[in-house]
């Protein structure tokens, strides 16, 4: 029988409903509490998702007090590395939504303290396991690898979603724009496909909202990778009533496209039996759940992580990258 292990969330905005929806359609787990700085909010997802947990404003008291096997991090980006670091100290398994981190330094020193904990760390890069990528892979190894990919995204992000939060649209707290926050995971997937990346030439620009957000709206870059491939990418948050992820990949004998979780070989659709009951936008994917059950199969079995800090932090230095190549007559 797989052990029921105790659970604790952080972080009760939008995205951590994909973590407990997850949780609940999973089972074998005990959420037994959440934290939130506005009580409300945590008490408004433990109504909806039918939970008995308590309800805390502190963080280091929920941690403390429950003992958790395991933490789920849903936080602003500029707290996930302090969050994470104080789990780690305290031996409790980390499933730490993306962005990693937003600097060099937080990445450095969650890397060492996860090397001197008794616990670790998953990153949220739940794209990985989304049954059309999952397919694509196979395609992909079978023939070879690719020999060249794009990745686009189109999507809208109005001023709202920036000044109601008290985070986004500040370097500060958020790392970035749609880099850090949307592109992310198209990033981790060139990274995935193509290989370890080890230069950078790029350019961002903010569009359309100047005089509210000081991070890119917009970004495009070449990326060259170890093996000497080259692949490409476009992303934008100012496309008006769009959202759209696209990637393509070439092999020597098929050029797939996985347009929104749709698979396409060679332009005829390929049928992954991927679900529509998105958790959230059709752009989002039905990753979480087999990332957040695999998560939890490997602290049972005491294996690997499916997506580690080490695998998640080059999609973390690829942006951070892109941000520095910015305006530079250089590859970084």
């Amino acid at each position: 029988m797989s052990r029921n292990f105790r659970v604790t969330l952080i972080g009760c905005g939008s995205v951590s409903g994909n973590h407990l929806r997850a949780l609940n359609n999973i089972g074998n787990n005990t959420v037994v509490a959440l934290c939130d700085l506005k009580p409300e909010r945590a008490e408004a997802m433990r109504e909806k998702y039918g939970l008995n947990s308590k309800i805390y404003t502190d963080y280091i008291e929920m941690l403390d007090t429950e003992k958790p096997d395991a933490v789920h991090i849903c936080t602003p980006h500029y707290l996930h590395c302090e969050m994470t670091l104080e789990a780690l100290k305290r031996g409790i398994y980390v499933f730490l939504e993306k962005p990693m981190c937003i600097n060099i330094e937080q990445m450095e020193a969650m890397l060492e303290a996860e090397r001197n904990s008794t616990a670790s760390v998953n990153v949220c890069f739940q794209n990985r396991f989304t049954p059309s990528i999952v397919r694509a892979r196979e395609i992909v190894e079978a023939d070879g690898g690719i020999t060249s990919a794009f990745g686009s995204l189109f999507w809208e992000r109005d001023e709202k979603y920036y000044t109601e939060s008290g985070w986004r649209g500040s370097y500060a707290t958020e790392g970035g724009g749609v880099m850090i926050n949307q592109a992310i995971h198209m990033m981790d997937l060139l990274i995935q496909f193509g290989g370890k990346p080890i230069s950078l030439r790029a350019n961002i620009d903010n569009y359309h909202l100047r005089d509210v957000i000081e991070v890119e709206d917009c970004c495009s870059g070449y990326i060259t990778h170890e093996s000497g491939l080259h692949t490409t990418f476009y992303a934008t948050t100012s496309a008006k009533g769009l959202w759209c992820t696209d990637i393509q990949f070439k092999t020597a004998n098929h050029i797939l496209e996985v347009n929104n979780y749709n698979l396409y070989v060679d332009k005829e659709f390929v049928d992954t039996d991927e679900s529509s009951d998105y958790a959230g936008k059709a752009c989002y994917g039905n990753g979480h759940e087999p990332l957040i059950d695999k998560f939890y199969k490997a602290i049972e079995n005491g294996t690997e992580m499916p997506v580690t800090m080490e695998s998640a932090k080059w999609a973390v230095r690829l942006l951070l990258a892109a941000y520095k190549s910015h305006g530079q007559d250089t590859e970084i």
